[in-house]
C-alpha cells in the first residue's frame, strides 16, 4: 500500500525505468512529458488512476505519443494534461478514429477538503469532477497550474482488432493518440452483480426533466450499465413489490397468481426493457436497452422493517391481518396469515420463473442484526420462504455468522443465499468455505468508517487506484455483488460539501449539472452526466475484472479453487488491508493480460512494482525493528541486543521519506507498554492499538525470500485474539497470546515491501519486534537484478506451449519438502508430479508427458501448475496443443 499523493509514486518509478527491472518490452512508460511540448505549453500525460494536482511537476521523461489499449466492448480512459506558462484561453478536441470508436471529453476539475478522511486522505483542493465538454469549447488556463483533460474511448462490440489513431488538440498542439484494440471482447452481461442507491427524482430535477420522461431515464439507466453497475430500483418508477412485499401489480387471493394491467407504469414492460434488454416500453422506444442486455439483477421483494426481528411482512393480506402470533417467537408456519403469505411467496416465484426472471431476482430480507432475537427471526423466516419458494434468492446483510447457519431453524444449505458482508467483519475463509461447500455467496459494502488501512473506493482523498483496485479485491476473493446505498446525494452540493459524511465524497460519485446545484434548463450540456474520477476508475476496476474472467476461460473464479489468473491478482492485492498503490504497475500489468489473452504474447512476463525507497534497491540484507515509544525504554541509542542493531519504530504514519511506518484508521489511539522485568529489552517494550482496531505496517526493502520472525505479548499477562499476518502469511493467527510468542515463517516478498497486518477488533494484540533475515542464496537474477522472491522460484515450462511433452523447472533457496501437481482450468487434479518430495537446494527439474494420473493423454487447453516447498507456493499456465 502506498499513501503518496498525486504524481510521486510515477515519477519514482519512470526514474526507476533506468534500471532494467524489467525489459523494456515488458514494461512500458505510463507517465511522460509529450515531445509536442512547447516553452508556451507544457503536455504530458499520466495513468488515469493517478489523480493530477495543480501543482504536480512536469515529468522528466518523454514520448512523442498517447498510448491507449482496449479490448472490445470497453470504455478505456487517458489524460492529456496541459501547464502554461501564462494564463489565458485555449479550445480543446478530440479526433476520430474511425470503425464506431467513439470518445468523451472532460475537464478535470476540483474540489477543496477541508478535513482529511483518514491517515491516506488529505486538505486542500482535490481532483474529481469530470466536467463534460464538447469538441472547441474554450477552456481557461492559469499560468503554472496543471489542467487534466480526461477522454473516454468507447470501443464497440465487434470492432476489428488492431491499431487505430487520432489527435487530441490543446491550444493548437496536436498530440497524436494510439489505440490498441485486443482480438477479445468484453461480455455485455455484467460477471459482478450490484445494487448501487440512485436518486432518479434528483436526476429528473436537476436536470428539469419530467416524471414521465422515459428516454431521459432510458439513457441514464445507459449510462449506469456502460459503468458496470445496477441500480438498487432498476424498473424506477415502476416495480413488482414495495415494503417488505407488498404487491406492486394485482394479486388475486382466490386463484393466488399475479397479473400487471398497468402497462408501462407497471412490471412487465418495464422488465422487458431494463431486464430483458429486449423490450421497447409499449412503442416508447424503437430500438432495445444496451444492444439486448439488461441488468442482471434485481430486489424482487425488500425490507419491510430495519430491525431483523421486526416482522416486516404487510400487516394485512388478502383480508388476514398480521399479528404477533404469526412471527417467529409463536413459531405457527400454518396460523391463517403464514398461510397466506406463504401461499403469495410461491405465487410469486412462480410468476417470476414463468417469466424468465427468477435467477436475476432476490429477497433482501434482514439489515444488520445483532443479537439472538435477530438471528433467531433470520433462522426462522428464512426457513419459511424457503419452503414456500425454494429457488427464490434470500439475501441478508451480515457476514455468513454461525447464529445463524448453525441455527436450528437454519435447516438447508442455501437457506441464505447471499450473505451482505460489511468490509470491516469480511473473513475470507469462511465465505469461501460458504460458497464452496454450501452454495452460499458473498456480497460487499463499504461504511463511512470502511477507512485506513483498507482500500475504499468512494473515498474523493484517497489515492485514485483505490477505486480501481475493487475489481482485483473481488476477484481474489470470490466477491460476488457489491451494494452502496448513494450514488448520488445532492442535498448538500458535493461541488462545496463533498463531506456530508465522515468519509469525503462517500454518498457522491457523480455531481450535479452546476456547480451551484441550481437546476439547469432541460436540455442543457446535452443532458451528460458529471461523473467523478472515482466512479470511472470504479469501471476501470470493474473492467479488470473482466479481463481476468477472457483469460480464465470466460469463467468467474470458483471459491476454494486456484485458476490461471490469481498468480497477478495476488502481485495485486495480497491481503485485506495489503494493497498495491503503483498506478504504473496496474497500467502495465493490464496491459501484459490483455496482451498475452489475445495471443500477442506467448507467455505472461513476471512484473512486479519498481522498488521506490533506496533502501529497497540492490540485494536483500537483514533487518532488525523494535516496536516502542521512540523516546522511551529501552533508551539505547543505539539498540543493539545479541550483536544486531534494532531500528526503533513508533507509531508513526508510513514515510515515503523513511520507507516504513503505519497504516491506520483515526481513531487508532496507539499506545506503549515497558516491562523491566520482560524477558529482554526487546519482549519487554510493547506497541498497540487500543481495542485491538487494525493497521498495517509497512517496510521498503529490496525484493527476496526472508524468514520473517515476529515477537508478540505482555511478559506476565494473557490476551486473547492476537494477530498479525506478514504478506498473507498468519504468524499469529486470531489466537490467545500468554507472556510472550515468538513465530518464524519463510515469506517470499516480490514487491520490494514487506507488508504486516495486526489486529483482530475488540482485542488487543501486543507487538515487541520484528526479525527480517534474508536466505542466503541471493543469486537468482533477472535481467540484472535480483529476482522478486530469490529464495524458491518456479520458472516458466519449456518449450509452451508444447506437445507431447513440457519440462517444469524450479529452483530451491534450501532444502524443502516439495509438492508439485497440474490442474485445469476448473481447478480439478489432472497430475501429480511430486509429493513431499524431500529435495536438497538447487535446481530441479520434473517432465510432464500431457497425460493425467490414469496415463490417460489430456485433451488441448491451458493447464496450470502449481508447486508449494515450505511456505513458498507459486502457479503458472502451460498450453497443450494438438
Amino acid at each position: 500500500m502506498n499513501s503518496r499523493r498525486g504524481l510521486l509514486s510515477c515519477f519514482l518509478a519512470v526514474l526507476a525505468l533506468g534500471i532494467p527491472l524489467q525489459t523494456r518490452a515488458q514494461v512500458e512508460m505510463c507517465t511522460y512529458r509529450l515531445t509536442q511540448s512547447t516553452e508556451a505549453f507544457d503536455l504530458w500525460t499520466c495513468p488515469p488512476g493517478v489523480k493530477v494536482f495543480k501543482n504536480d511537476a512536469v515529468p522528466v521523461a518523454e514520448q512523442s505519443l498517447v498510448q491507449v489499449h482496449a479490448a472490445r466492448n470497453e470504455f478505456e480512459p487517458f489524460l492529456v494534461v496541459v501547464k502554461p506558462s501564462a494564463s489565458g484561453n485555449v479550445t480543446v478536441s478530440v479526433g476520430d478514429f474511425g470503425a464506431g470508436i467513439s470518445q468523451l471529453i472532460y475537464q478535470v476539475q476540483y474540489v477543496t477538503v477541508t478535513q482529511a478522511t483518514d491517515m491516506r486522505g488529505g486538505v486542500g483542493e482535490y481532483p474529481d469532477p469530470l466536467w463534460p465538454l464538447e469538441n472547441g469549447d474554450t477552456v481557461a488556463l492559469t499560468a503554472g497550474e496543471n489542467t487534466a483533460f480526461w477522454v473516454t474511448v468507447e470501443v464497440p462490440a465487434g470492432t476489428p482488432a488492431g491499431d487505430y489513431s487520432t489527435d487530441v488538440t490543446v491550444a493548437g498542439i496536436t498530440v497524436p493518440i494510439a489505440l490498441h484494440v485486443f482480438d477479445f471482447q468484453l461480455p455485455g452481461e455484467l460477471s459482478v452483480a450490484s445494487s448501487v442507491g440512485f436518486s432518479q427524482q434528483e436526476v429528473l430535477a436537476k436536470y428539469g426533466a419530467g416524471y414521465s420522461d422515459w428516454s431521459f431515464m432510458d439513457r441514464w439507466r445507459q449510462f449506469l450499465i456502460d459503468h458496470r453497475l445496477t441500480p438498487q430500483v432498476a424498473l424506477w418508477p415502476s416495480g413488482l413489490t414495495y415494503g417488505g412485499g407488498t404487491p406492486l401489480i394485482s394479486y388475486n387471493c382466490a386463484t393466488q397468481t399475479l397479473s400487471d394491467p398497468d402497462g408501462i407504469w407497471g412490471f412487465e414492460l418495464p422488465a422487458a426493457r431494463w431486464l430483458d434488454g429486449t423490450g421497447l416500453m409499449g412503442g416508447n422506444f424503437a430500438e432495445p436497452f444496451n444492444d439486448g442486455v439488461g441488468f442482471p439483477s434485481f430486489q424482487a421483494v425488500g425490507l419491510g422493517s430495519v430491525a431483523p426481528s421486526q416482522d416486516p411482512r404487510p400487516s394485512s393480506l388478502c383480508g388476514e391481518n398480521r399479528s404477533a402470533a404469526d412471527w417467529y417467537a409463536a413459531n405457527d408456519p400454518g396460523s391463517a396469515y403464514n398461510q397466506t403469505w406463504s401461499a403469495y411467496i410461491g405465487a410469486l416465484r412462480n410468476y417470476l420463473a414463468d417469466l424468465g426472471y427468477l435467477d436475476r431476482s432476490y429477497g433482501f430480507i434482514a439489515n444488520e442484526p445483532f443479537d439472538q432475537a435477530d438471528y433467531d427471526a433470520i433462522a426462522w423466516y428464512s426457513r419459511q420462504l424457503k419452503a414456500a419458494a425454494p429457488d427464490l434468492r434470500l439475501m441478508v446483510s451480515e457476514e455468513p455468522k454461525p447464529e445463524i447457519y448453525n441455527h436450528a431453524d437454519y435447516v438447508q444449505d442455501g437457506q441464505i443465499d447471499i450473505w451482505l458482508t460489511w468490509l470491516g467483519n469480511f473473513d475470507p475463509a469462511v465465505a469461501a468455505d460458504r460458497e464452496a461447500t454450501h452454495g452460499e455467496s458473498s456480497w460487499l459494502y463499504y461504511l463511512p468508517d470502511s477507512v485506513a488501512p483498507y482500500s475504499n473506493p468512494f473515498t474523493l482523498d484517497h489515492p485514485g487506484i483505490d477505486s480501481r483496485l475493487m475489481g482485483w479485491f473481488f476477484w481474489k476473493y470470490r466477491l460476488r455483488g457489491l451494494v452502496h446505498d448513494s450514488l448520488l446525494e445532492w442535498s448538500n452540493n458535493p461541488w462545496t460539501t463533498p463531506a456530508p459524511t465522515a468519509n469525503n465524497g462517500f454518498t457522491n460519485l457523480l455531481y450535479p449539472p452546476a456547480t451551484t446545484n441550481a437546476a439547469i434548463p432541460y436540455g442543457s450540456n446535452n443532458q451528460r452526466p458529471v461523473p467523478s474520477i472515482r466512479l470511472e476508475l470504479i469501471r476501470d476496476g470493474l473492467e479488470d475484472y473482466e479481463y481476468l474472467r477472457v483469460m480464465n476461460g470466460a469463467a468467474n473464479p470458483a471459491a476454494g479453487v486456484a485458476n490461471v489468473a490469481d498468480p497477478q491478482v495476488d502481485k495485486v492485492i495480497g491481503g485485506l488491508a495489503s494493497y498495491v498503490q503503483d498506478a504504473e504497475f496496474i497500467c502495465n500489468l493490464r496491459r501484459l493480460i490483455g496482451q498475452f489473452t489475445a495471443g500477442e504474447i506467448a507467455t505472461l512476463p513476471d512484473i512486479y512494482p519498481a522498488p521506490t525507497h533506496q533502501r529497497a534497491q540492490g540485494a536483500p540484507g537483514d533487518y532488525y525493528l523494535n516496536f516502542q515509544d521512540p523516546v522511551g525504554e529501552p533508551t539505547a541509542d543505539p539498540l543493539i541486543v545479541d550483536g544486531k542493531t534494532y531500528l526503533k519504530i513508533g507509531d508513526g504514519a508510513y514515510s515515503d521519506n523513511d520507507g516504513y511506518g503505519w497504516y491506520s484508521p483515526p481513531s487508532v489511539f496507539w499506545q506503549y507498554g515497558w516491562v523491566a522485568a520482560g524477558p529482554n529489552e526487546l519482549q519487554s517494550s510493547i506497541l498497540y492499538s487500543e481495542y485491538g482496531r487494525p493497521a498495517v505496517f509497512e517496510f521498503d526493502l529490496p525484493a527476496g525470500t526472508y524468514d520473517v520472525t515476529v515477537s508478540v505479548g505482555w511478559p506476565g499477562l494473557s490476551y486473547e485474539h492476537g494477530k498479525i499476518v506478514v504478506e498473507g502469511v498468519p504468524l499469529v493467527d486470531d489466537e490467545t497470546v500468554t507472556d510472550n510468542l515468538t513465530r518464524t515463517a519463510t515469506i517470499a516478498i516480490p514487491d520490494s515491501k514487506l507488508t504486516m497486518e495486526m489486529g483482530v477488533p475488540g482485542y488487543y494484540t501486543m507487538l515487541n519486534s520484528l526479525e527480517i533475515v534474508a536466505h542466503a542464496d541471493l543469486s537468482a537474477v533477472r535481467d540484472g537484478l535480483p529476482s522478486p522472491g530469490a529464495g524458491h522460484r518456479l520458472h516458466d515450462a519449456v518449450p509452451n506451449p508444447f506437445n507431447p511433452a513440457t519440462r517444469i523447472a524450479f529452483t530451491l533457496a534450501g532444502g524443502s519438502r516439495s509438492t508439485l501437481r497440474v490442474y485445469d482450468l476448473a481447478g480439478h487434479l489432472v497430475k501429480t508430479l511430486l509429493v513431499d518430495a524431500p529435495l536438497a537446494a538447487g535446481r530441479h527439474e520434473i517432465t510432464w508427458d500431457g497425460t493425467d494420473d490414469s496415463g490417460r493423454s489430456v485433451a488441448a487447453g491451458v493447464y496450470l501448475y502449481r508447486l508449494n516447498a515450505g511456505a513458498f507456493s507459486g502457479t503458472k499456465a502451460v498450453s497443450l496443443v494438438k
